[in-house]
């Protein structure tokens, strides 16, 4: 099983990252359709995330209609996802796309602020830092 590093960018996407892995493995038939998913305590261990990460994912899988959360007897994988309407299918397509460019766009915008805040003089106030790094 793929091991999930909890630091950096992986801390803040693990959980979609082991919905990755999971979903991955339900498509392929390692978890089948009534299957038990691994406890989350076990799902964390195998991937090397924390119990929360776990729980997460596959509340992410739960929304997708790929599992069913059963309290105190775990969780199932359901035969199949619940189908949606192509029209709203379509139009959250539309939607992912545009969350995805505005992510990249975040990200560079970050990585701009970050490149500004390196140019600053050491003898920069704080104050100058500050409002450079919240001028978001």
């Amino acid at each position: 099983m793929e091991k999930l590093s909890p630091r950096g960018d992986a801390d803040r996407h693990a959980s979609k990252k082991l919905a990755a892995v999971l979903r991955t493995d339900i498509e392929e038939g390692r978890y089948g359709p009534g299957t038990r998913l691994p406890s989350y305590r076990q799902l964390a261990e195998r991937h090397g995330v924390v119990v929360n990460t776990a729980q997460a994912a596959v509340r992410l899988l739960q929304a997708e209609g790929r599992v069913t959360i059963r309290p105190g007897s775990g969780t199932v994988v359901r035969a199949e996802p619940d189908a949606l309407p192509e029209d709203l299918r379509s139009d959250l397509e539309e939607v992912r796309g545009r969350l995805r460019q505005t992510q990249e766009v975040l990200s560079a915008t970050e990585k701009a602020v970050t490149a500004l805040l390196g140019r600053l003089p050491a003898e920069a106030s704080v104050e100058a830092r500050q409002e450079l790094g919240n001028a978001g």
